[in-house]
């Protein structure tokens, strides 16, 4: 079992999406059936999973990011200091910048949870330009100053190797984040938003 990071680009805006939100028994008829899941046989799609399917561009589906489960340390790369500073419990970095960059800047709905207990977040195209110009905009030496595989294994961030030297890390770990800015920079490209999960 593990924790991975994906995300899913629809317009937060639109009717549908707003409704799922409000509601929790039109999101427990949506989830698990397009575009969030696979059609159930033969049964017919309720109405709310039609209108979603009517607002989310064609051929949108999950897009995964942070393949190694890397998210925590990307969170720690894009500020070591407040990681450091903000403690491990997930409730006091909900409030970081970093937190919100890569696991969504607000709720999704109080009811939308996955599967092991994380809540969905999402991002508005407006937040996502916010983030890739704070991704693009990284003081790459500094941060590589402040970055300690040693330190980020005592701090008990996810999935890391205490073996792994630092260099090869913090590359890793920067690629992989200037990676899910390229997504970002793509979905508000398209004046989409984004829905992002922990599962």
């Amino acid at each position: 079992m593990g924790i991975d990071v994906t995300s899913f680009a629809l317009p937060l805006g639109a009717e549908p999406v707003r409704a799922i939100r409000a509601d929790r028994k039109l999101w427990d008829l949506a989830i698990g059936r397009p575009p969030f899941g696979t059609r159930w046989g033969d049964e017919p799609l309720p109405d709310i999973s039609r209108a979603l399917l009517e607002v989310v561009a064609a051929g949108t589906d999950w897009a995964y990011h942070f393949a190694d489960r890397s998210h925590e340390q990307a969170e720690y790369v894009l500020d070591p200091v407040a990681f450091r500073a903000g403690g491990r419990h997930r409730d006091d970095r909900e409030q970081t910048m970093a937190y919100r960059i890569i696991g969504g800047a607000e709720l999704f709905a109080e009811h939308a949870i996955s599967g092991q207990g994380f809540p969905w977040r999402c991002s508005t195209a407006a937040f996502l330009a916010t983030a890739v110009e704070r991704i693009d905009s990284l003081d790459v030496a500094g941060v590589r100053r402040e970055f300690s595989v040693a330190e980020m294994d005592d701090l008990g961030l996810y999935k890391v190797h205490r073996e792994e030297p630092d260099d090869h890390a913090f590359g890793r770990v920067l690629a992989q984040l200037r990676a899910f800015a390229d997504h970002c920079r793509a979905v508000a490209a398209r004046d989409l938003d984004l829905i992002i999960t922990r599962y």
